[in-house]
């Protein structure tokens, strides 16, 4: 027995509109756009060349919503440039020691 389909209003079919009534948006976010937009900030603070990348990618996609973060991944990909420069210049990263046999 197959499944019957619900009946349509003015025999039209129905769409994301018109089933959702509980003010949810008709374009949600899949999966895979949130996917890229998690992954773009974490590349933005951790590998700032790739998150850039990724913030371009996001601010040209099509939908609105993304375009905000896309703009905020690129921006915080300039700020962890710039604090991973002056924290490899100012010797941070660098062993307080040169005797590694220890």
């Amino acid at each position: 027995m197959s499944a019957r389909t619900p009946p349509t209003p003015d025999g039209k079919r129905w769409t994301v509109e018109s089933l959702s009534r509980n003010g949810a948006t008709a374009n949600a976010w899949s999966d895979s756009t949130r996917r890229l937009v998690v992954l773009g900030y974490i590349t933005a603070a951790a590998l700032p060349l790739i998150g850039f990348m990724l913030g371009i990618v996001v601010a040209i996609r099509p939908s609105r919503a993304n375009s905000k973060h896309g703009a905020l991944i690129i921006v915080l990909s300039i700020v962890a440039s710039t604090v991973w420069i002056v924290l490899i210049t100012s010797g941070v990263l660098r062993l307080s020691t040169n005797d590694l046999n220890s």
